[in-house]
């Protein structure tokens, strides 16, 4: 019989009963399993994030490996098994003190790197790079909440790598000059002041608006454009370069109705994309909405409203009948009393408006806007610069502003605006520092898109909002806000027009302007203006360059100041008809360098030394109207008044505007009995500057030049 002992009944050394063997075998396996497991598991790590859930899988496959191996191989295990306990065992203390020294290691690189922590914060922020965007007025707020984020998650310990300045451009047609006359308002070396800080990126509303700067700012400036990145070398002698990297997201232009223009015309059942703008405004028709006008921006401001005007004077067919549809949906496109710059201002208005208007909002008008600027407008975000316009809080529990929503309705033949990222290189400035800020930015732009921000991806597809993503604003959020509204899932892109070709439509559109400027020079218009600060004749003055900008080249424009003005003479002043870029330019100049060193003259004397050539129309004065209160013979004054503007435009074609810098009134005497003296044509208007930017002060003041006035 075998067993444990030997023949001669004493016991075998070598041998030991199974019943203790096994326990320490079992113990030997678990221990070698363990081992394995860690340097499996620190494996895998390198290829995908730890988790325990790793661990323990890969632990149970090897005990089950061993186990099998055990079962099919009982002998050959056990040998292994032994062979592999001693060779530990041998290595132990070998082992121990690797252990001892790696961990003595360990603590003393953890000990300074806590020590290199605790002095390198200690150390004061140093400068950030300074990066400044340029952008359409309509993205402004999301692109500065996405700079805010970039910098602050570039930043390291509080302190921030790069600073981001975002600033809104002032349209197409400014913009291009500038890029052309390196960023200058003029080309004039007697006037070096910059038209902005130049930027470092610019994302306009569109690659048609980037096409129109790029090509004017080549062919008058001979300036570089490339691709992005560049296919060709940049030359020392360039002064700048415009680098077009690509859309970063989409935003079609839509239709907007208030609540109760919008209740019948919204139907869920049909597709939410009109084949065309006419079957749309078709569509609301039908439902009984009678829309008095489409709230557009001035497109010379607004490369939105420029990319949307061929779309709203219809399909381009040669001859008078075009030309007269086309006028007719230009005035229908500019109400006098909604004329802004850009869409944000004419949101902003809307918000200003709501919690002090007792009727509600204006339903029998929609609004021409990029949807991702509704989607701020609806949903209480930030708009654009003016102050009174900030974020608000609950806005969807708040009832007055409810019903000033605005739903938004879609067409294939609106345009889809790209927003395409453009990196700018001045000369002097172009160093690898910024260059490599400018890369960075555009970068992290791709791994956090403006499509969680109220965009669109490149191709028009609406993204999907993550139910655990509280801190970005998607645009399917705008769907559950607006109950009744239909956002598509997709929106075509229909193709685009050149700026140019538009801006030559709408010249043949508008009635022409012939527009004579005539500033008060006295004493008192340097006095302080209220409101914005600054003089009454730089806050006038801030008007009439704004209003100049907006001239079209087949507009006439001249420039003159109050004759009393005896540090001013008269003819290196005048400035001829002309509206074309040079006068344009000569003009804003002298409006710039213009002071206020005349007499307080009476002011139906400054109208009636207004020098008038053959053909001018409006007479635009610019007073503080701080002329005697009660001049003596006012009553022949103003009748002599108007006599001359019989005279010299009978029929009412000579009109007179007087714009008010204050501290006078439309109503105080003598501006109110001189506007009503000039006959029943209503030639005489007064119009008081408020607190509102001055490009849409201006614009509303070309809008009446161009149409007359309208109730």
């Amino acid at each position: 019989m075998s067993g444990p002992y030997d023949g001669d009944g004493s016991r075998n050394p070598e041998r030991r009963d199974e019943t203790q063997e096994w326990p320490e075998r079992i113990l030997q396996g678990l221990l070698i399993d363990l081992g394995c497991t860690l340097i499996i598991s620190g494996g895998l790590r390198i290829f995908d994030a730890f988790s325990w859930w790793n661990a323990l899988a890969t632990m149970a496959t090897v005990m089950l490996a061993t186990v099998l191996l055990f079962v099919a191989f009982p002998g050959t295990m056990r040998g292994v098994l032994e062979w592999t306990w001693k060779a530990l065992r041998l290595g132990a203390t070998a082992t121990a003190w690797t252990l001892a020294g790696a961990a003595t290691m360990a603590l003393v690189l953890l000990a300074g790197y806590g020590a290199y922590s605790l002095w390198d914060g200690a150390q004061p922020c140093g400068q950030p790079l300074e990066l400044r965007m340029l952008t359409a007025q309509d993205a402004l707020t999301p692109l500065r909440g996405a700079a805010e984020e970039f910098e602050s998650d570039t930043g390291k310990r509080g302190c921030r790598k790069y600073s981001v300045t975002v600033i809104p451009e002032p349209g197409p047609l400014a913009l291009s000059e500038g890029f052309a006359r390196l960023w200058r308002s003029s080309e004039s070396k007697e006037n070096e002041r910059l038209f902005g800080p130049q930027p470092d990126i610019w994302i306009p509303s569109s690659t048609a608006e980037y096409e129109y700067v790029e090509h004017v700012a080549v062919s008058e400036g001979g300036r570089l454009t490339q691709s992005c990145p560049p296919t060709a070398k940049r030359s020392d002698d360039d002064t700048h370069s415009l680098e077009l990297c690509g859309s970063l997201g989409t935003s079609p232009l839509v239709l907007a109705l208030f609540p109760k223009a919008n209740a019948p015309v919204a139907d869920p059942r049909t597709d939410p994309t009109k084949s065309s703008t006419e079957d749309l405004l078709k569509t609301i028709a039908d439902a009984g909405v009678r829309l008095r006008n489409i709230a557009r921006p001035v497109p010379e401001t607004s490369g939105a409203a420029l990319a949307v005007t061929p779309v709203l004077y219809g399909p381009r067919r040669p001859g008078d009948a075009e030309d007269a549809k086309a006028a007719d949906a230009e005035r229908f496109a500019e109400p006098a009393d909604l004329v802004t710059p850009d869409a944000v201002s004419l949101l902003c208005r809307f918000r200003r408006q709501t919690p002090s208007s007792g009727d509600g909002p204006p339903d029998d008008v929609a609004v021409i806007a990029p949807e991702q600027a509704l989607y701020d407008y609806d949903m209480g975000l930030a708009l654009g610069d003016d102050d009174r316009c900030h974020k608000v809080d609950d806005v969807d529990r708040v009832p007055e502003y409810r019903k000033w929503q605005l739903y938004p309705h879609y067409a294939s033949d609106l345009p889809l605006l790209d927003y395409p990222f453009v990196k700018v290189r001045w000369q002097g400035q172009d160093s690898e520092e910024r260059n490599s800020a400018v890369n960075a930015f555009r970068r992290w732009l791709k791994d956090n898109p403006l499509t969680m921000r109220g965009f669109r991806d490149r191709f028009g597809k609406m993204p999907s909002a993550p139910a655990e993503d509280r801190e970005h604003d998607y645009l399917p959020r705008l769907r559950t806000f607006l109950e009744d509204s239909e956002l598509p899932e997709q929106v075509p892109s229909p193709g685009r027009t050149g700026f140019q070709e538009i801006l030559d439509r709408i010249k043949n559109a508008r009635p022409k302007s012939s527009i004579h400027l005539m500033v008060d020079a006295s004493t008192s218009m340097g006095s302080a203006s209220g409101g914005n600060g600054g003089s009454r004749l730089g806050r006038g003055a801030a008007v009439l360059q704004s209003l100049v900008s907006q001239l079209q080249s087949t507009d006439r424009v001249d420039l003159q100041f109050s004759a009393t003005s005896p540090s001013i003479r008269l003819g290196d002043f005048r400035v001829e008809q002309d509206a074309a870029s040079a006068n344009k330019e000569t003009i804003t100049r002298n409006l710039q360098a213009m002071s206020a060193t005349g007499r307080d003259e009476p002011l139906d004397e400054i109208v009636e030394a207004t020098d008038l050539a053959k053909g001018q129309q409006d007479i635009v004065l610019l007073t503080d109207g701080q002329a005697p209160k009660s001049p003596p013979g006012l009553d022949s004054r103003t009748a002599r008044l108007s006599d001359f503007f019989r005279r010299h435009g009978p029929d009412g074609r000579l009109r007179l505007t007087v714009v008010l810098t204050g501290p006078a009134t439309c109503e105080d005497t003598p501006v109110r009995e001189i506007v009503t003296s000039l006959g029943p044509q209503r030639a005489g208007a007064c119009v008081q500057l408020d607190d509102t930017p001055e490009a849409t002060q201006a614009a509303r003041i070309l809008s009446d030049l161009r149409w007359g006035r309208r109730a």
